[in-house]
């Protein structure tokens, strides 16, 4: 049977996560689509289909309800919301104004004509939804519009839905904004771009370039596609993926994002991804990825929702229909439950999760934080312990050449016979012999004896590069090679015919930003822990550079030990792990949350939460997290407060209608741009 198409559209219409539950379920009772999941934060379905023209199907049955389905790629026209309802309502509520001073006979017809006006969209958006959700927003209003006109309150029956109209307006308006800020770094991309060819430059669309062709970027334009510099140096401005605010030197055989900025000089690439399809497109998909999935507090505010708002209508009915039995004054209890009513909806406090997560989600993007789900973004702010791999992760993972100790010849000699014997070896400490400057000599017959060492004839002898251990050593080497080790250094030793000939000395640098990002993580109260399966010397060594203390390090871990660790860890107050390589993929996967260098090996990828583009964005990652978890708890404070304060100020006769549609829209607004201040937050 074929597998179910996947096809991304983009929703109009839908400004409230009450839009996008009601969209979902009505997707999903589709014939055709097996399944569908939509997202508030994005604006966006993610349909799976079984039977082709079922999409069309989808449209049919979200337009009876107010929505349209648009491919992801078309653009938006016009303006977002009921905005033509609004000016409407409000020519219609400023006649009737005027009416009331000129001919106040008729001033009632007006205020009455103005609020059916500006509910007929309300009302026809609630009864197509009513399956759904039967106490939608658009319901309530409808009703208390309604009910304000049987018991005479003309005027505030239009003044609440012209204000619902104008709040929906600003609320689309806001959230069109926030949507278009999550997902802008596409438009870093230059619109053109310049193809060297054998008889000159080309300019063209960058829909035209392909994999393979070769582009010059001048300074002052942006890198049009991921590449491969092939000649040129410059400095390159990478903070919308990095994070890192100074630009950086890229030369020959350096990778290049599509989008960064050449600030000085040029450089000639080699396209490696298309425009579309590169580093930024892949961003993009993990931040869409990360809204589909709720965060612990998103679940909580939603089951939340679903209770409070029968809840407030039970109070509404009560206050309506039982109180007025023993305090009479019918009418003037019947208007409180109507604004009781307008008060019941949630939808503040729903949007409230979600809009947070949402702007720190797509800030991380920007800095060199990729999170795979809001749940972990949201579990990074509570861990207590870091445990960090070190190859790969607090080093740069390729070790140098740093000494060499000639023993029976020259150091240039011993330098070409171990390049010769090295080109026939894919071992790290070969490759840092290849990187060395000497010439090497012609070689032949290449072996390797796994635990021993690689082998190659070079002039007739057989010469070997072997670990020192694998051989009988005189007493003198056995000293330098035990100092040596002590140093935290690999060794590997030049034989021939079983003759040691040198002794070359390799160090695991570490990486530049190692030292300060372990500061910040002191600072930020987390307990760092160095897990490595290398050499407790190697390990010591490192830790001593980098200002950890002998008893952070574990040393000499399988990757049974170091996944049993991460789970006493997790026990203990949560750990965030973070690593690189097949062999952290079991620690990763069972962390509180998994972090993994995007440099790493896929397994390291796939298994980790979130995907760090360098070391220096760890930091930043924690920081983000916890200032995400602020956001939410001030959103959720300001929903739930203004909802409180109103529904006790209706209660006791201090306000009316329009306060209460003026709070739950203003509660609206406040959230979703207290959460927009994420999108720009310095972390």
């Amino acid at each position: 049977m074929e597998a179910p198409r996947v096809r991304v559209f983009r929703v109009e219409g839908m400004d409230c996560a009450d839009c996008a539950r009601k969209v979902e379920g009505t997707l999903r009772s589709v014939p055709g689509v097996v399944r569908a999941e939509v997202s508030f934060q994005s604006g966006k379905a993610y349909l799976h289909l079984e039977v082709p023209g079922a999409e069309r199907e989808a449209e049919r049955a979200l337009a009876s309800l107010g929505y349209r389905l648009r491919p992801a790629g078309e653009e938006t026209r016009g303006l977002a919301g009921p905005w033509r309802w609004a000016l409407l309502t409000g020519g219609l509520l400023l006649l009737a104004l005027l009416a009331s001073f000129l001919l106040p006979v008729w001033a009632g017809w007006g205020y009455t004509l103005a609020a059916l006006a500006g509910v007929y969209p309300l009302a026809r958006r609630a009864v197509a939804g009513l399956r759904q959700n039967p106490f939608s927003m658009q319901a309530l209003v409808t009703v208390a519009t309604l009910g304000a006109i049987l018991i005479g309150a003309y005027a505030e029956a239009a003044v609440v839905v012209f204000l619902f109209l104008v709040g929906e307006v600003l609320e689309a308006y806001s959230i069109a904004q926030a949507r278009r800020a999550l997902f802008a770094l596409g438009e870093l991309l230059p619109r053109r771009a310049y193809r060297l060819r054998e008889d000159g430059v080309e300019e063209l669309p960058l829909e035209a370039l392909e994999v393979g062709d070769r582009v010059r970027v001048p300074p002052g334009e942006r890198v049009p596609a991921d590449g491969v510099v092939l000649a040129g140096e410059a400095l390159v401005e990478e903070a919308p993926f990095t994070g890192e605010p100074l630009p950086q030197r890229r030369g020959a055989g350096d990778g290049v994002y599509g989008g960064s900025l050449v600030v000085e000089g040029s450089l000639e690439l080699r396209v490696e991804r298309r425009p579309r399809e590169g580093f930024l497109a892949e961003m993009e998909r993990l931040a869409e990825e990360a809204l589909l999935r709720k965060a612990q507090a998103e679940r909580l505010v939603d089951a939340f929702a679903r209770r409070y708002t029968p809840a407030v209508l039970v109070l509404a009915a009560f206050v309506a229909l039982v109180l007025p039995l023993f305090r009479g004054d019918f009418l003037g209890h019947a208007y409180k439950a109507l604004a009781l009513l307008l008060i019941s909806c949630p939808c503040a406090l729903v949007v409230s999760v979600p809009a947070a997560i949402a702007a720190g989600v797509a800030r991380g993007a920007r800095v060199g934080v990729l999170f795979k789900s809001g749940a972990a973004l949201e579990r990074l702010a509570g861990v207590r312990h870091l445990a960090l791999d070190k190859t790969g992760t607090l080093t740069l993972g390729r070790p140098r050449l740093v000494r060499v100790l000639p023993l029976e010849i020259g150091k240039e000699q011993a330098l070409a016979l171990a390049k010769a014997v090295a080109q026939g070896s894919s071992h790290p400490l070969a490759r840092a012999l290849r990187e060395v400057g000497s010439g090497a000599l012609e070689a032949e017959g290449y072996r390797s004896e796994p635990g021993v060492g690689s082998f190659a004839q070079v002039k007739g002898a057989e010469v070997g590069l072997v670990r020192p251990e694998a051989v009988t050593l005189p007493k003198f080497l056995r000293s330098q090679v035990q100092a040596l080790g002590e140093e935290g250094m690999s060794l590997a030793l030049l034989v021939r015919s079983g003759e040691p000939l040198a002794l070359f000395a390799f160090q695991d640098e570490p990486r530049p930003e190692a030292r300060e990002a372990l500061l910040d993580f002191r600072a930020l109260g987390l307990k760092p822990l160095l897990l490595t399966g290398d050499r407790e010397a190697a390990a010591l060594a490192l830790a001593r550079a980098l200002g950890l203390a002998p008893e952070e390090v574990r040393a000499g871990l399988s990757p049974v030990e170091k996944l049993r660790l991460v789970e006493v860890l997790s026990r203990e107050g949560g750990v965030a792990m973070v690593g690189d390589g097949v062999n952290d993929a079991p620690a990763l996967a069972r962390a509180t949350v998994g972090l993994a260098v995007a440099e790493g090996t896929e397994a390291a990828l796939k298994a980790a939460d979130v995907a760090l583009l360098s070391l220096a964005a760890l930091p930043r990652a924690f920081r983000l997290s916890r200032r995400t978890l602020a956001v939410v708890r001030q959103n959720v404070a300001l929903a739930l407060g203004l909802k409180a304060l109103f529904l006790l100020s209706t209660l006791l006769g201090l306000t009316g209608l329009w306060p209460a549609v003026l709070a739950d829209n203003g509660a609206l607004v406040l959230v979703t741009l207290n959460s927009l201040r994420l999108l720009w937050v310095r972390v």
